[in-house]
């Protein structure tokens, strides 16, 4: 009989590269899990071997799943270095590809781990691993999660526009680009021509939302009984939002557009001064109530609520659309970007223009007063059951695996001695480029003003104290701080003004971008 370590190493390996990982679901949010589907995909779907590379403390996932593997084997964790930005729009944890550590663990995986097939998110600088997986013949998928144009801190940073750019030139380098949604695929094609060539299957991220929707009935009736408890007087119906509480989200649209014998119930956190004041905007018909929840409470939740509503314009799917039908309950979402992957207005759910509060909040009231399943069934129920009864390891194995596999096959004729060739100039390209990236971003992370960088020990990245007291803390650092010291040699001091232009004038995102 086969020791375990033997059946191990005989089971396809897959490696995948990740800074968005649980815990850090305020900052990462949609993306986090995804990578969780994945690995509980091609560890327990498909039989695969699975290293994470990854800044996160895995450990702390709250996910016995993860604990599973990682004492069986069948999950390694590489620990890689991170940077953490901080500034009053909030925390934001990044991979930091071009630490010694880091290159030395990526190189190490790529030459010596024996891996099928490499995943990469939106890491920062992913364009220099791609060029070297390329080189060394390894296939490769990366995904483009986050559409960053969409977020306002793109439009006052030249430095997230070179970063975006660069971004999106890594998609010719990898042997496929992914996207999470059709309907960003083409965008990224009509607005950039970058192709896309693999689209995820959508993601239910724990077994909880695969759960018949009869198990929550007592459970959601209690948490509605809570809620109307809270608010002092019963609501006609119950509206929930789920999520990070970012600016980009534009939660603070959908207060306004709540009908006056309706209930908000606004559930989820950001380390964003955004975030503080949606927990201050409690309204007789709006409650805040702050924290990411878990599986079960957010499977909950949503049961509990009649209509899931969002005004955000930036999603690329929408991960609560999926999991708000797989509960059972209809959504009102504003009608942009990932939103109309799978909505249908009046057939399936509803679409809502948040941007103007009046017509929103009408429109928000006649589908009240109709009934909010009334339009939507049986199309409503039929996507649920789709979504709960979806053979997510298959449909990752036919989305996500096979295509970069075929496309990497071996090459015949002519097609050969180019693609070997192109090799050899990515690995020169690499060679010459990572060791001036890697000085240059060192001096970057160091002088840089807004946001403050600072380092963030291999495997020890987790979500930051959420109390107001670290906050402040933050902000401070932020705003007394002309430039950081924590990241370089403590003897550079701070910035004087003839130093000024040197400092990025680059503002942390507080989602799941690639920085």
């Amino acid at each position: 009989m086969m020791s375990q370590y033997t059946q191990i190493a005989a089971m396809p390996s897959a490696l995948v590269c990740a800074q968005a990982f649980p815990p850090l679901l305020k900052q990462a949010g949609g993306v986090a899990k995804d990578y969780l589907a994945l690995c509980r995909a091609l560890i327990d779907g498909l039989g695969w071997h699975v290293t994470l590379v990854s800044p996160v403390n895995v450990r702390e996932s709250g996910e016995a799943d993860v604990l599973r593997w990682l004492q069986s084997g069948q999950l390694v964790h590489a620990p890689a270095w991170a940077l953490e930005a901080s500034n009053n729009l909030g925390v934001a944890v990044f991979m930091d590809f071009f630490s010694t550590h880091n290159t030395a663990t990526l190189v190490q995986q790529l030459l010596f781990g024996g891996h099928s097939l490499c995943f990469l998110d939106d890491s920062c600088m992913r364009i220099a691993p791609l060029m070297l997986m390329r080189g060394l013949g390894i296939p490769s998928i990366a995904t483009t999660h986050s559409d960053v144009p969409s977020h306002p801190v793109y439009h006052e940073s030249i430095m997230m526009k070179m970063l975006w750019w660069l971004h999106l030139a890594s998609a010719f380098f990898a042997t496929a680009h992914a996207s999470v949604a059709k309907v960003y695929a083409r965008s990224l094609w009509e607005r950039y021509r970058v192709p896309v060539q693999c689209t995820w299957p959508p993601v239910l991220w724990s077994d909880e939302f695969r759960q018949p929707l009869h198990v929550y009935d007592q459970a959601a009736s209690q948490k509605r009984a809570s809620w109307i408890q809270k608010f002092g007087f019963r609501p006609k119906a119950i509206f929930l939002f789920a999520g990070r509480w970012s600016a980009e989200k534009r939660i603070h649209l959908l207060l306004d557009a709540v009908p006056e014998d309706c209930g908000l119930v606004i559930v989820g956190d950001s380390d964003a001064d955004y975030a503080d004041q949606i927990e201050a905007s409690r309204r007789r018909n709006v409650l805040p109530q702050r924290g990411m929840l878990g599986a079960q409470e957010l499977r909950i939740a949503y049961a509990a609520s009649d209509l899931f509503v969002s005004a955000s314009t930036c999603e690329t799917l929408g991960n609560t659309v999926v999991e708000a039908w797989s509960s059972g309950t209809p959504v009102a979402i504003q009608p942009a970007g990932g939103h109309l992957e799978f909505v249908k207005d009046n057939e399936n759910s509803y679409l809502v223009d948040f941007d103007d509060s009046n017509l929103a909040r009408e429109h928000l009231a006649s589908i009240v007063a109709g009934g909010t399943m009334a339009a939507v069934e049986p199309a409503l129920s039929k996507m649920g059951e789709h979504f709960r009864t979806l053979n997510f390891a298959a449909e990752i194995k036919r989305c996500l695996v096979d295509p970069p596999l075929q496309a990497a096959a071996p090459r015949s004729g002519w097609r050969w001695p180019v693609e070997m060739l192109f090799r050899a100039l990515l690995i020169l390209a690499c060679c010459l480029v990572w060791p001036v990236t890697t000085v240059w971003s060192r001096a970057y992370f160091a002088l840089s003003c807004d946001p403050v960088y600072r380092y963030v020990e291999p495997g020890t990245a987790s979500e930051p104290a959420a109390d107001a007291k670290v906050r402040g803390a933050a902000r401070s650092m932020y705003e007394d701080s002309c430039c950081s010291t924590s990241v370089s040699d403590p003897h550079l001091g701070k910035c004087d003004e003839s130093a000024r232009p040197l400092c990025s004038d680059v503002a942390a995102p507080s989602d799941d971008s690639f920085v």
